[in-house]
Order: C-alpha cells, then sequence, then structure tokens
C-alpha cells in the first residue's frame, strides 16, 4: 500500500529542488566568468601556430630559391628562382620585391636605394640578391644578358623572404599589428 505524502516530505522535495536550480544558476555564472579567458587561451595558441607554420613555410621556400639561384642554370635568369619561391610558398601569396632588380643590396647589410622593401598585410615578398632582373616587376623582366654579379671576397647568393602577418584575433592584432616573419637564405654558388 502506498503512503500518501506527508508535508515534511513536500518540504524536502522543494529544498532540492531550490538547490538543484541554484547549483545550475551557479555553474552558468561560472561559465559566463571563464569562457572569455578560454576562448582567448584557445584563439592566442591558433594564433602563435599559425605564425609558427608561417615562418616554417616562409623560410623553406626562401632556402629552395637560394639552392636554385646557387645553381649555374641561374647565372643569366631571377626566373628559375621566383618560379621555386612561388612554388613552395603556396600557402601564402608570394610577390617580388619591387627593389629586387640589378645593382639590390645585400640583405644581410643593406646599403643603398635598393633594399628589401616590408611588404603590405598578407603578403610575402621574395627579395634576390644579386638579382639580375633589369626592371620592376621582377617577374616579368627576370632574365638578362649581364651575368648575376657574385660577391667577389665570398661567393654567394641570397634570397630573402619576408611576410606581414597579421594575427586572426582583434585583441592581439590591436597590440602587435606588424609582426613581419623574415628569413634570408645564403647559398655558395657552384
Amino acid at each position: 500500500m502506498i503512503e500518501p505524502i506527508g508535508k515534511r516530505t513536500w518540504a524536502a522535495l522543494r529544498t532540492i529542488g531550490r538547490s538543484a536550480r541554484s547549483q545550475r544558476s551557479q555553474a552558468l555564472v561560472e561559465f559566463a566568468m571563464v569562457s572569455p579567458i578560454f576562448l582567448l587561451v584557445l584563439f592566442t595558441a591558433i594564433d602563435i601556430s599559425r605564425l609558427l607554420y608561417t615562418y616554417s613555410a616562409v623560410s623553406s621556400a626562401a632556402r629552395d630559391g637560394a639552392r636554385t639561384a646557387s645553381l649555374s642554370g641561374s647565372i643569366y635568369t631571377d626566373c628559375q628562382i621566383i618560379q621555386e619561391v612561388e612554388l613552395v610558398g603556396q600557402g601564402f601569396p608570394v610577390k617580388m620585391d619591387p627593389n629586387s632588380i640589378v645593382g639590390n643590396s645585400d640583405p644581410n647589410n643593406p646599403t643603398g636605394a635598393l633594399q628589401p622593401t616590408t611588404p603590405p598585410p598578407n603578403v610575402a615578398y621574395g627579395y634576390i640578391w644579386p638579382a639580375v632582373a633589369t626592371a620592376d616587376p621582377p617577374d616579368s623582366n627576370c632574365t638578362s644578358t649581364t651575368q648575376r654579379a657574385i660577391s667577389p671576397s665570398v661567393k654567394h647568393v641570397a634570397v630573402e623572404i619576408q611576410y606581414h602577418f597579421t594575427p586572426l584575433l582583434p585583441l592581439v592584432s590591436y597590440f602587435a599589428s606588424n609582426i613581419i616573419v623574415k628569413t634570408i637564405s645564403v647559398v655558395t654558388t657552384e
């Protein structure tokens, strides 16, 4: 036989119901306080991962471009180097630096009028030293009848790639808007 529920039992059930609602409300408030911090940490980690990937890809493109520049087939042309840099840096819009033409300066020791320039946001600039491109844009004027003027003291060529990184998180972008990922690869000519 089922006994009827008394006043004390109903009071106990109401207290348990209030306690459960109170715990749900407390959890909701705690989540509202913690979630912005969690999301900030998450998106910052994503931006740092993107930055590391960018450095790896840009560095690989510079190495492959310098290796191509050191080969004897690239004595009179920058075309092969430009194609290699653009091929390896596929994930990034790699364009040639407007100053990557004949008479430019060594990116490790820039002097004179033709120095590497900073690219616009989310664009990479490739800079070949010594360049044989005769005019700007270097991709359209990348062949010459004059041989690449290799450094007389040390026979080397250099390829520099700069990428203007823009973080996804507006807060990070506000404080660090000009992040330039820059890598220079120097190779001895063969």
